[in-house]
């Protein structure tokens, strides 16, 4: 049976899908997000003359705990407050009431009830206190529903009419008011489809404001605002706010939210009055409003581009952050992947796309150096900027391993706000303390410990050490000389290594049953690894806590000798959302503003995940991992149910532990596939010892994880060869060598 909780979940649903938004000219100065609250710009009472272009300003402020998406749902503000639906359990049913509080919701009062089996999906407010109410009404034991419009008095709760929403033009989703006073009326079902309710009672279908090439979630304002031509309506949907004419579903964009550094999926609408959109963004916590404002009053910013192979979270992330607090310059991605799934088709096209643009003088202000674009190749013909004498004049200490990974011929020419350490693991009592690893070595150790299994646990695939072994490939490249070293013994010795391992399905993108076969794999790897079963195992160091769980995990004998290779680099640095300046931008103030918003003190703080980039906050984080907590303080939870899957309880849990004895920061549990525990241990302050070792890891990382994804396709071209048997190491070494010095001839 379907339980109320179950309908509770649906309706959560249908809530994300209401609050998600499913030529080019400047753009409006936002407010920054750090600014106290502040009254909103004089309102528009009435639209300025025609010739006077309105653009809408973004502002922001922090909104109140009692605006909590767990307790408001579907908030529409007025002048008079916030009004919302708020789920009600009421002798194990849950109820969905329409309540009021004032503009911060708080203190609110229930104004109409409903019995369990009724809830709102939609409000429009009407003149002389009526409002009509889209609604599902059903059996919560089938889950088969109806759909009703139901027009009624606020103060006396009387329903003045009530209409059947025909079940053939979807699922009802959401009401608004349309230009001349009738109700629009929006559903899903199949596809998103607009209807207007006429004078007679019957329901219109209007053209769907969307673009059928970028189809996407349309969310529905109104036609109460200044700004709005005679006819139109305004919405938003993923690109930005824009206005329509419901007669014709004609277009006019407004605003574009990459620009302000809004993402419309963590939108919720409140509406709009008095000209004023008002919006929660639940991703930063705060109230935005937009309100119109003629354009000549609108201070112009300057458009930076930035180009990237693809437009992956940190990416998108760092120009979303520095396009919402800018008051000067606002970033667009370049992305030469065109939203599509980055498979390694993909990725050698845009790479190639980039790499014309780039040699053809389309140089963008800013790149992304991402793992897999031609980097070294950029950097010897002297298109990316040297950023130490910025640094200096900023007076940012950079630590010393991102400098001398991001430094090529004495040049520092990328940075990072924050990065994590790619290496491979192992238990110091099953093999000793090497700083690093060839593959012989690996190979030889394993054959004269008979208990082990392997170097690595089942879970590495000849695939996936093929793909780690990119990152080491820059080792065999001399980029000033235009010579490699593929034909030496220690690759061939590599090839060997790899032909020794176990081969896998290499798709791009793995099936279900093939990410639960992956999960599977991970819980038995843990447990070879924990037993000394297997020698290491490759893993990526994130944080400093990530590094202590690491080293609980080995049983407190964690070393780090990476990845086996033959050039004698352990572990690598892995930027996150590495940037380098174009060394003929013509805006090149703005794109170090770019590099500066991921390196000032509240973002390096906010890195409580991962590296910082800078050494003052890499220190705060390991003065506080070091940091003994009190017994006031209490502990975390953390459960681990497996090496590579692992979930944090966030609430502090009270220490009821002996006085005087030393309280754990974290209790760590290990769980195996059946959810059986099967380990638990304490997690400590970390020690003067723990800490040199991290420090030692760190060292050790000699270079970056970029690799040029051409060289990364010689060696995967013909070492399948070697690995078919069709060719021996040395033909397969030697081949390689050729083809990497001749592509190295070629970008000098």
């Amino acid at each position: 049976m379907k339980t109320a909780k179950a309908l509770a979940g649906a309706l959560a649903l249908l809530v994300l899908c209401l609050a998600a938004g499913c030529g080019k000219t400047p753009a409006p100065t936002p407010a920054p997000s750090e600014a106290p609250p502040t009254a909103p710009a004089a309102v528009l009472t009435q639209a300025p003359p025609a010739e006077e272009e309105l653009v809408y300003v973004p502002t922001y402020e922090v909104y109140p705990p009692s605006m909590n998406p767990g307790l408001v749902n579907l908030p529409v503000e007025r002048p008079d407050g916030v009004w919302f639906i708020r789920y009600v359990e009421e002798d194990g049913e849950i109820h969905y009431p329409i309540m009021h509080g004032g503009r911060d919701a708080a203190d609110p009062v229930t104004v109409l009830g409903f019995d369990p089996d009724t809830f709102p999906t939609g409000m429009c407010f009407l003149e002389e206190g009526r409002i009509w109410l889209g609604l599902w009404m059903g059996d919560q034991e089938t889950q088969i529903w109806e759909y009703a419009l139901r027009e009624l008095s606020l103060e006396t709760g009387e329903v003045l009419r009530e209409l059947s929403f025909p079940e053939e033009n979807g699922t009802l989703f959401g009401l608004f008011d349309l230009p001349d006073g009738s109700l629009g009326i929006y559903s899903a079902g199949g596809r998103r489809r607009l209807f207007r309710l006429e004078a007679n009672e019957t329901f219109t279908e209007l053209p769907f404001p969307q673009d059928e090439e970028k189809p996407s979630q349309v969310t529905f304002l109104g036609a109460a605002g200044s700004g709005l031509k005679p006819g139109e309506c305004m919405a938003y949907d993923l690109d930005g706010l824009f206005a329509f004419v419901p007669e014709t579903g004609e277009r006019r964009e407004l605003t574009r939210w990459a620009e302000q550094g809004i993402r419309a999926g963590s939108l919720t609408p409140l509406g709009m009055y008095d000209g004023i959109v008002r919006l929660i963004d639940y991703g930063y916590g705060e109230y935005v409003t937009l309100t119109p404002t003629p354009r000549s009053q609108v201070p112009v910013r300057q458009e930076l581009t930035l180009s990237c192979l693809t437009a992956d979270a940190e990416v998108a992330k760092a120009v979303q952050d520095f396009n919402r607090r800018s008051g000067e310059w606002y970033v667009t991605i370049r992305d030469y992947s065109e939203g599509q799934p980055f498979t390694r088709d993909v990725l050698d096209r845009a790479i190639t796309a980039m790499n014309l643009d780039i040699v053809n003088g389309n140089m963008p202000d800013l790149l992304s150096v991402q793992d897999g674009v031609p980097f070294k190749s950029w950097a010897e013909k002297g298109f990316l900027r040297d950023l130490s004498p910025w640094l200096e004049a900023e007076g940012l200490e950079l630590l010393p391993q991102l400098r001398r990974a991001g430094t090529v011929d004495g040049k520092l020419l990328t940075v990072c706000g924050s990065f994590s350490v790619l290496t491979a693991a192992g238990r110091q009592d099953v093999i000793g303390e090497p700083e690093r690893w060839t593959a012989a070595e690996a190979s030889a150790l394993a054959a004269s410990l008979p208990n082990c299994a392997g170097v690595f646990p089942g879970s590495m695939t000849r695939e996936k050490y093929l793909d780690l072994l990119d990152s080491y490939l820059e080792g065999y490249l001399d980029w000033d000389a235009g010579t490699a070293s593929f034909d030496g013994p220690g690759f061939r010795d590599v090839l060997a290594f790899a032909a020794s391992l176990p081969t896998g399905e290499s798709g791009e993108i793995p099936t279900e049953a093939e990410i639960m076969q992956g999960f599977a794999l991970a819980d038995a790897a843990a447990a070879e690894i924990m037993q000394g079963r297997a020698l290491i195992d490759a893993v990526t160091v994130t944080s400093v806590r990530d590094w202590q769980l690491w080293d609980l995990t080995y049983m407190g004998e964690l070393v780090c000798p990476g990845l086996p290779a033959s050039d004698g680099v352990g572990s690598l640095i892995q930027m996150r959302a590495p940037m380098a300046v174009s060394a003929v931008s013509a805006h090149p103030e703005g794109a170090c503003a770019f590099l500066r918003s991921l390196l000032d003190e509240k973002t390096q703080a906010a890195y409580t995940d991962r590296f910082p980039s800078l050494e003052a906050a890499f220190e705060a984080h390991l003065a506080e991992a070091m940091r003994e907590p009190t017994a006031e303080e209490g502990y975390r939870n953390t459960v681990i149910f497996s090496v590579t899957v692992r979930m944090e309880d966030v609430l502090v849990h009270a220490w009821d532990g002996p006085e005087g004895e030393r309280i754990p920061r974290s209790i760590v549990q290990w769980y195996d596939a059946s959810s059986a525990l099967v380990r638990e241990e304490p997690l400590y302050a970390m020690s003067g010892e723990q800490r040199d070792r991290l420090l030692a890891l760190l060292d050790s990382a000699a270079r970056s994880t970029v690799c040029d994804q051409v060289i990364a396709g010689i060696v995967r071209e013909e070492a399948g060869a070697f690995f078919a048997g069709q060719r021996s190491a040395e033909e397969v070494s030697g081949r390689i060598q050729h083809r990497a010095e001749l592509y190295l001839a070629e970008q000098r």
